[in-house]
């Protein structure tokens, strides 16, 4: 899975589960709470198993399970993180 080049910053750990659940509702029909997945990483995106989070110390990363959707995912975290004031950096 290739990762989304948009990274959120200065996440708290204990922020983590609600913020990306957040994401989830407003994202994705049928929306739910994301949820931790015992490999660290959290399922995001409703069941639908193409994109997923990984907290790794006050950074949130993404990956994509087919590269062809990175765009559409990548304009959806950014337009969330501009609405929540989440702080952004990017992956090279």
């Amino acid at each position: 899975m290739p990762y989304c080049h948009t990274v959120f910053q200065q996440i708290a750990t204990d922020e983590v589960e609600s913020l990306l659940s957040t994401f989830t509702i407003e994202n994705f029909v049928g929306g739910r709470a994301a949820y931790h997945l015992g490999n660290g990483s959290y399922s995001i995106d409703a069941g639908e198993n193409d994109i997923r989070a990984i907290y790794e110390g006050e950074v949130v990363r993404f990956f994509c399970r087919h590269e062809k959707e990175m765009l559409r995912y990548e304009k959806k975290l950014k337009v969330f993180a501009t609405k929540h004031g989440i702080r952004l950096s990017t992956n090279s």
